[in-house]
């Protein structure tokens, strides 16, 4: 029809805005983005009208599922381009399977906890992430370590069971434990990670909407639009498009510079999210 104007609703567009920052910030640090997504729908959720207990566990879910694709296509722009030219699947699959295992165990847990307290908790997971982020400095690694199948399932196991009972990627734990834990080399560290999360946050993601079927069946009305379970498809359609697109622009930029300015903003806004995410008027 002639005329006929077509309008976005806000929402969209502070999506796809946040959808960008989670995309670059993932492939740029190997984290997963959560610390600018997370906080960005549960204030809309609750803007719906939906409980905060829903709001919170439905941007966990959702969360998880966004980054699957970033992580994907940051992990594939590190191999192309980066140190590593092919992946490395002998030290990625005793983590990667302990992560998938894990990510179960934590999303169980966080579906029977009130969302008050995941809401805390992530905030203090903020105010962590941003400590690393404006402190931490590489472990300067010359050889690359060997990983046993066993341990490097009990580390993806522990690691991802914490990252998906809180609803994050789980970079924040993932970096810090492949580099100076374990004692891999910085780049290959956020390869890893990148790799781990594809899996634990696809499989916690399932979990997240499995289990909120189960309490949606019962009470629909208090769930936000297009939901199935404690996942969004309106959000997550929104933040993964930017999202995947911007996370090749991070990978890219992650290889060729060392951005500490960029590490110091990142670090400064977790900070504020943080604080924000614990109630404090700022």
């Amino acid at each position: 029809m002639v005329g006929m104007v077509f309008t976005v609703p806000l929402w969209v567009w502070i999506f796809l805005v946040a959808g960008a920052g989670v995309g670059f910030v993932s492939a740029m640090f190997g984290v997963g983005g959560c610390f600018i997504m997370v906080p960005v729908m549960i204030f809309m959720f609750t803007g719906f009208g939906c409980p905060l207990d829903v709001a919170v566990k439905v941007a966990f879910g959702t969360n998880l599922a966004v980054v699957v694709p970033t992580a994907l296509i940051g992990a594939k722009m590190h191999t192309k381009a980066g140190k590593t030219k092919k992946f490395p699947f002998n030290l990625w699959k005793g983590l990667g399977l302990g992560a998938g295992v894990g990510a179960v165990l934590g999303a169980t847990v966080t579906s029977y906890a009130p969302g008050w307290i995941m809401k805390m908790l992530f905030g203090v997971v903020c105010l962590i992430g941003a400590w690393r982020f404006l402190t931490a400095k590489p472990k300067p690694v010359e050889e690359i370590p060997s990983l046993s199948m066993v341990k490097g399932f009990c580390w993806g196991f522990i690691a991802a069971t914490f990252a998906a009972f809180i609803g994050i990627g789980g970079g924040l734990v993932y970096v810090p434990l492949l580099n100076l834990v374990l004692g891999f080399p910085m780049h290959l560290s956020i390869l890893l990670s990148l790799a781990m999360m594809v899996v634990s946050s696809g499989i916690g993601s399932i979990s997240y909407m499995l289990y909120g079927l189960q309490v949606q069946n019962l009470k629909n009305s208090i769930f936000p639009p297009y939901s199935i379970g404690y996942f969004n498809y309106g959000a997550f359609l929104t933040l993964g498009l930017t999202s995947a697109a911007f996370s090749i622009l991070g990978a890219i930029v992650s290889e060729r510079t060392r951005p500490k300015i960029l590490r110091i903003c990142l670090g400064l806004l977790y900070v504020y999210i943080g604080l924000k995410m614990l109630g404090f008027p700022i």
